[in-house]
Order: structure tokens, then C-alpha cells, then sequence
């Protein structure tokens, strides 16, 4: 029995991937059943027309809405409503604000460093060592400025490759939403064109197919 339910699960998922192929033969299909069955009266065959020409000028706006949904923008009901929201009132009201600016403070870095000093009455060996020291501790600045910049320039090297790798992603995603936005609305636009052309046919040639059906 569950072998048969996945079974079923799984035939249902595949069928669900054609669902606008269905729709569109469904629709056209309760059309056709209403309009070609025996005796049917002029008038029925052409209402039945105008209502697939109709659907298939909605499939308009249903792609258009999937194209503004598919870029994040509100929907075309979300858009009239927000419009509607500004409408000008007759009396004016006084409107009025306040705004606060803050500004932050600039973010200032110091270094410092001290220097031994032989005196001005030093024997040649204090001056010597004097000077080692001061060799010593210039060598030990160089060091961490040479150790801080290997830093700095390994955080901007993995920024730079984050950044790289972000970008990357981002055009990946706007390359498959224009794709989509270009070829993922034929199925609707198809549909539209099935009904109209059904639609057509049924208004236009009514007396003919009436007069057929008698």
C-alpha cells in the first residue's frame, strides 16, 4: 500500500510540472463541451467565445504580475491600492516634522614610540649601547609595522575575494531571473494564445456552428 501511495505521490509531482499545459486544455475543453453539444443555441456558443477570449487577455496581466513578483516589485493590486492611499484630500492638512542628523565621529589611530638617550657627557661604550637599544626597538618596529600590514593585506585579500564571490551569486541570480523573466512566461502566454484562438473561432463562426449542431 505505501509502495502504491509514493507511487501515486510521485505520479501526481510529475503531472503537477505540466499544470498550465492542464488548465489550458481543461478550460478549452469545458468550452468546447458546452458550445458543440447538440442543439446548442447561437447565443451560448458565442458567450462561450468571449469568455476564452476574455481568460486569454487576463493571462496578460497574469504575466505580468509573475515578471514584477520575479523582481520583487508589488503587485499591480498593490500598486492601485498605494495610489488610491494618495489621493489629494479636498482641505489640506498642515503637515509637519522634525528631523535629527548625527554624525559620527571619525575614527583616529596613534602610535608612539620612545628613544634612549646617552647625555651629552656618555662614554663611547653607554653611547654604543644606546645605540644598540635603539636599533633594537627600531628593528622591532619595523617588524610589527611589516606584521600589520601582512594582516591588513590578508583581510583585504579575503574582503576582495568575498566581495568577488558575492558579485558572482548576484549576476548568477540576475542572469536566471532575466532568463525566467524572457522564456518562463511562454507557458502562460501559450495558454493565452490557445484560448483566444478558440475564443475567436467560437464567436466569430457561432451561427455557422449552431446552425451545424441543429
Amino acid at each position: 500500500m505505501s509502495k502504491l501511495w509514493s507511487w501515486l505521490k510521485a505520479l501526481w509531482n510529475w503531472l503537477s510540472e505540466l499544470q498550465h499545459f492542464w488548465l489550458a486544455i481543461a478550460v478549452t475543453g469545458i468550452a468546447l463541451c458546452i458550445s458543440l453539444r447538440p442543439g446548442t443555441a447561437e447565443p451560448i456558443i458565442r458567450l462561450s467565445g468571449l469568455v476564452l477570449q476574455v481568460l486569454g487577455i487576463g493571462t496578460v496581466a497574469w504575466g505580468i504580475s509573475e515578471t514584477r513578483a520575479l523582481f520583487g516589485r508589488p503587485s499591480l493590486v498593490a500598486v492601485a491600492k498605494s495610489w488610491l492611499r494618495r489621493f489629494p484630500p479636498f482641505r489640506s492638512r498642515v503637515v509637519s516634522g522634525t528631523a535629527n542628523i548625527t554624525a559620527g565621529g571619525d575614527t583616529m589611530s596613534g602610535r608612539g614610540y620612545g628613544m634612549d638617550n646617552a647625555g651629552p657627557n656618555a662614554t663611547p661604550e653607554v653611547r654604543i649601547e644606546v645605540l644598540e637599544k635603539n636599533i633594537r626597538r627600531i628593528n622591532e618596529r619595523i617588524d610589527q609595522t611589516q606584521r600589520e600590514m601582512d594582516t591588513e593585506f590578508r583581510n583585504a585579500g579575503a574582503a576582495l575575494k568575498r566581495e568577488e564571490q558575492a558579485r558572482a551569486v548576484e549576476d548568477q541570480a540576475i542572469r536566471h531571473k532575466l532568463e525566467t523573466s524572457e522564456t518562463g512566461g511562454i507557458h502562460v502566454t501559450a495558454m493565452g494564445a490557445l484560448w483566444l484562438f478558440v475564443g475567436v473561432t467560437l464567436s466569430t463562426a457561432s451561427p455557422e456552428i449552431a446552425k451545424w449542431l441543429q
